[in-house]
C-alpha cells in the first residue's frame, strides 16, 4: 500500500503542475483521412483492431523541446491536437497500437558544440537526452488511460490488450552516451530499449553515413580508419546484448552496418530506413547488407522499418505505393518475417503522400491489401515480426545474464584516474590514496 500511496502521490503532483487529463473517448474520425482504396478501408479497420501496428520511430520529445519554452506544457495539448505528426487523438484514428519515442538530442555540431577529433570536448547533450526521457515519463503519468510504459514485447501485448498505446523508448545516436557505457546503462534503467550507433554524426564509438533529413544525402568525411565500428563500439554491441537492447542501424555507414552484424549476438533493426536499391539515398540499406539479414546459417535475423520521409523514399514519387515498393524489395531479399513499419515522424519535414501523419496508417494496410499480402504477413509488418525480434534479444539477453557490466573505458579519456576529485592539497584524499595519486602523476609525468 506505501508504493501505491507513493504513486498516487505521484501523479496528483503531475496533474497540479499541468491540470487534469482529459480521458474522454477519442474521435476515432479524421478530418482530412481519405481512404488510398477506399473499397479496402473496412478490411484494413479490422486488420488495425486485430493486430498491434506499432512504430519504431516518432521524434515527439524533439517536437516538444522545440516549440515550447517549458517542454512539459506540450503534455496536456496531446490529447486534443499538437503540431507535428502525432498526438493522442490522431494515433488512436490511425489504429497506431505503439511507439517508441527518441529520447535523442541533436549532433552535438547543431547545436553550435564542437567535440573535437576525439570527440572529448563537453556538451548538454546528456542533458538533452535526459530532459526528452523525462517528458516520457511525465507523458505517460499524465495519462495512466490512455498509454502504458513498455520495455519487453510481453509489455507491448497487454497494453493492446487493454486499447492503451505502448509507449517504449530509443537512443538515436552515441554521441548522447557521452563516451561511456555507464550512462548506457542508466540509460537503460530508465527505459531506452535501442541505440541507434550513430545520428548525423561520428562518435567514438562508430561511423555515420551522414545524409540525414535536411542534408544533401552526400555522405560525411570518414572518422575512423575503415569508417566502420570501432573496437570500442565493438564493445558497446556486446553490452547492448547483454542488456537486452536492440542495436539499431539506421543513420550508420555501410560499414558500421557491416561490423555491427557481425559483432551482434541478438537481431539488429534498422529503426527508420528504406532500400537504397529503389532510391540511391546513403540513408538506405544497400543490398549487399540486406544479404546478411534474414532467416538460414550465417544471417543475423534481424528486421529493416520502413521510413515516410519523402527525401527517402523518392523525391519524384513520394507515395505510399513507393514506400510499398522498397519494403517488398527488402522483403525480397530478407523475407517477408523481417520488414516492418518506422515513420520517423516529428524528424522529418515531409512524409509520403497518403501517410502524412499517424491517423493515416490504414492506408498503408490498404496499400499491403491491394498487392495481396496476407492477413498473416500484414500482421507481421504491422508489429509481429518487430515483437519477434524483441523476444529473440530477450532471449540473447537471457543467456548472457551471468555476465557482469563492461567496465571498459573510452581509451582517449584523459579524466580517470580523477585525481583532481582529491581536492585543493589532495584534502579529500586518504593518506593512503593520496600516496598511490602522487605515485600515479609520478609515473605519468614520466611517461
Amino acid at each position: 500500500m506505501k508504493l501505491q500511496h507513493l504513486i498516487g502521490v505521484y501523479l496528483l503532483s503531475i496533474t497540479a503542475v499541468l491540470g487534469s487529463p482529459s480521458q474522454t473517448p477519442f474521435d476515432i474520425t479524421s478530418s482530412d483521412y481519405v481512404p488510398l482504396h477506399p473499397e479496402l478501408e473496412a478490411r484494413s479497420r479490422e486488420i488495425l483492431a486485430k493486430y498491434p501496428l506499432i512504430d519504431t520511430h516518432i521524434d515527439l520529445p524533439a517536437t516538444m523541446r522545440t516549440i515550447h519554452r517549458r517542454p512539459m506544457d506540450a503534455i496536456p495539448k496531446l490529447n486534443s491536437s499538437h503540431p507535428g505528426h502525432f498526438d493522442l487523438p490522431r494515433a488512436k484514428a490511425g489504429g497506431l497500437a505503439g511507439a517508441f519515442f527518441t529520447a535523442n538530442a541533436p549532433c552535438p555540431g547543431g547545436f553550435g558544440r564542437d567535440v573535437g577529433p576525439d570527440f572529448l570536448e563537453p556538451t548538454e547533450t546528456v542533458q538533452h537526452v535526459l530532459e526528452s526521457i523525462d517528458l516520457v515519463k511525465n507523458t505517460l503519468a499524465y495519462y495512466p488511460a490512455l498509454m502504458k510504459a513498455a520495455r519487453n514485447a510481453a509489455d507491448v501485448r497487454e497494453a493492446f490488450s487493454e486499447g492503451k498505446l505502448a509507449v517504449l523508448m530509443g537512443l538515436e545516436g552515441t554521441h548522447g552516451l557521452a563516451n561511456s557505457l555507464s550512462t548506457l546503462r542508466m540509460y537503460v534503467e530508465l527505459g531506452v530499449r535501442y541505440v541507434t550507433l550513430t545520428h548525423v554524426c561520428h562518435s567514438s564509438f562508430a561511423s555515420s553515413n551522414g545524409g540525414g533529413a535536411g542534408t544533401s544525402g552526400s555522405t560525411i568525411p570518414p572518422a575512423h580508419p575503415g569508417n566502420g565500428l570501432t573496437a570500442w563500439g565493438i564493445e558497446l554491441v556486446h553490452e547492448l546484448n547483454r542488456l537486452g537492447v536492440m542495436v539499431d542501424l539506421s543513420h550508420t555507414s555501410d560499414n558500421t552496418a557491416r561490423d555491427a552484424i557481425k559483432a551482434s549476438k541478438a537481431p539488429v533493426v534498422w529503426t527508420h530506413s528504406g532500400a537504397r536499391t529503389i532510391n540511391n539515398h546513403p540513408r538506405n540499406v544497400p543490398d549487399d547488407i540486406l544479404r546478411m539479414i534474414g532467416d538460414g546459417p550465417g544471417k543475423n535475423p534481424g528486421i529493416v522499418l520502413s521510413v515516410l520521409f519523402s527525401t527517402f523514399i523518392d523525391p519524384n514519387n513520394a507515395t505510399t505505393a513507393r514506400v510499398v515498393d522498397h519494403i517488398e524489395h527488402i522483403a525480397s531479399i530478407v523475407g517477408k518475417s523481417h520488414v516492418g513499419l518506422g515513420s520517423d515522424f516529428n524528424g522529418i519535414s515531409l512524409a509520403v503522400d497518403y501517410m502524412e501523419d499517424v491517423s493515416k496508417w490504414p492506408n498503408m494496410i490498404q496499400e499491403l491489401l491491394y498487392r495481396k499480402w496476407t492477413e498473416s504477413e500484414i500482421a507481421g509488418i504491422m508489429g509481429g515480426n518487430l515483437l519477434r525480434v524483441m523476444e529473440e534479444v530477450e532471449t540473447v539477453q537471457a543467456g548472457l545474464a551471468h555476465l557482469p557490466a563492461s567496465p571498459e573505458i573510452y581509451h582517449k579519456r584523459t579524466d580517470l584516474p580523477a585525481h583532481e576529485w582529491g581536492g585543493p592539497n589532495m584534502a579529500y584524499l586518504a593518506p593512503d590514496v593520496q600516496k598511490i595519486v602522487v605515485q600515479q602523476k609520478r609515473l605519468r609525468d614520466e611517461l
